[in-house]
């Protein structure tokens, strides 16, 4: 389920847009009146979505700045496409003339781009929103001064912007406005973004996890025979117990390594019970044995439990519980404001890395994302949201990979909408795995 944030105009387009896709039924939405309200909306829709789709970047960061959400969250970006209808509005309505304007929330480069095509001067007065780190001002008060200041000094003769209020408030104080609303163009590329997204996600839920517990000491102690065999019964009763509560399998190493076989989602799902203080499948009970629990997810059960293994060593003193993922990252039951990551150290991890000219946390990474795709069928859009980066660095690691032999290209895939053709890669993930010695 996909849950969609913002005002009702823009949802209802939102809806419009699935609808025409025959997926409406797979959204849910919820309305605010305001962006500062996008934070409590979206924890309602928390628990019922994979993904939170935000119909612009600052209630987006309203959200990321709140925090405490565990589904996907992505925006509708106001692209080049929604800015020329607004310009070529404007043109219409002046006879042809575009006015000097200030513009918000759509990145510079974009605006300068856009008038460009149409061979005309760009603004100057461009106010950015957003960064990497955040909001660059602390309420929407502040946009709007922007614009009425710029247009009573003289340095504009109207303004646009991308949001609604900011948009309302400067018509309510006389000044000359065009709001920057979404193409259906821009609604369904974000639209089909969080479907992937949400398929990605579904996935990953699904990948394997191993829960390793090591007993520090025999299970079984003492002299009276029938004295040991209990505590081994009452051992192993509690680990099935543990086992049928994450619908997973008991299994046995050695006599003192043991693991539960589960998957991934349900180890996640400890995790944010364990965050949000409640008791989790993080920790055994009715265990009276000293013991050490290790956690490791993966795409083949070697890498989980390679990673279990990991996550033992890093608790094996401390009493810690941790779970190591697939691409390096690391949850501890000790809460830290640093968030961990384990160092790749194998050789044939490093090697491919080396050969991809990428870090080895990265090269792992994408190996990951590889593996949640259909290796013959391989596009930037695709690799973009599945790695979790923009499509220009996505191509940047196909050719990566097309130059280390790795991957080539089999074609293009031309889209029913804007935007031009993905060019589409096989990549050879038998050759790949052989590379880094099959530990993918």
């Amino acid at each position: 389920m996909i849950g969609i944030i913002g005002p009702e105009d823009s949802i209802r387009l939102v809806q419009e847009v699935a609808s025409g896709e025959q997926r409406s039924a797979e959204l849910t939405a919820r309305a605010y009146a305001r962006p500062e309200q996008a934070p409590e909306l979206a924890r309602e829709l928390d628990e019922l979505c994979q993904v939170l789709l935000f119909t612009g970047r600052i209630p987006h960061a309203f959200a990321v700045a709140a925090g405490g959400l565990r589904a996907e969250i992505d925006f509708v970006p106001h692209a080049g496409i929604d800015l020329y209808r607004t310009l070529s509005r404007i043109l219409l309505a002046t006879g042809g003339r575009l006015p000097r304007v200030s513009v918000d929330t759509i990145e510079a480069d974009v605006v300068r781009e856009t008038y460009h095509d149409i061979e005309t001067e760009p603004p100057t007065e461009i106010l950015p929103i957003a960064d990497s780190s955040g909001l660059l001002f602390s309420g929407l008060d502040e946009i709007t001064a922007y614009h009425r200041q710029r247009y009573e000094s003289g340095q504009v003769d109207a303004c646009l912007t991308c949001l609604g209020t900011v948009h309302r408030d400067l018509r309510e104080q006389g000044v000359p406005v065009w709001r920057v609303e979404h193409t259906r163009t821009s609604v369904r590329d974000a639209l089909r973004r969080a479907w992937l997204a949400a398929d990605v996600r579904q996935s990953r839920a699904t990948q394997i996890a191993v829960m390793m517990i090591e007993l520090t000491e025999p299970a079984g102690r003492g002299h009276d025979p029938y004295q040991v065999e209990r505590q081994r019964l009452r051992l192993r009763e509690a680990l099935l117990e543990h086992a049928e509560r994450m619908r997973g399998r008991l299994g046995s190493i050695d006599d003192r390594t043991l693991l539960i076989t589960t998957t991934r989602g349900t180890v996640e799902s400890a995790i944010a019970r364990h965050r949000a203080g409640h008791a989790s499948l993080l920790a055994l009970r009715g265990v009276d044995v000293a013991h050490t629990v290790g956690f490791g997810a993966g795409t083949t059960i070697a890498a989980a439990e390679d990673n279990a293994r990991k996550a033992l060593a890093l608790g094996r003193g401390s009493g810690d519980t941790h779970v190591v993922f697939p691409d390096g990252e690391i949850y501890s039951s000790r809460q830290s404001p640093v968030k961990q990551r384990l160092r790749e150290t194998a050789p044939g991890v490093l090697r491919v890395s080396e050969q991809l000219r990428l870090g080895p946390l990265s090269t792992r990474r994408l190996i990951e994302a590889l593996h949640q795709m259909d290796p013959n069928q391989v596009t930037a859009r695709g690799l973009a949201d599945a790695y979790g980066v923009e499509a220009r660095s996505a191509r940047r690691l196909l050719n990566s990979l097309r130059a280390a032999g790795f991957a080539e290209e089999v074609g293009l895939h031309v889209s029913t909408g804007a935007g031009r053709p993905q060019t589409v890669y096989r990549v050879a993930m038998q050759r790949l795995f052989e590379a880094i010695g099959g530990g993918a």
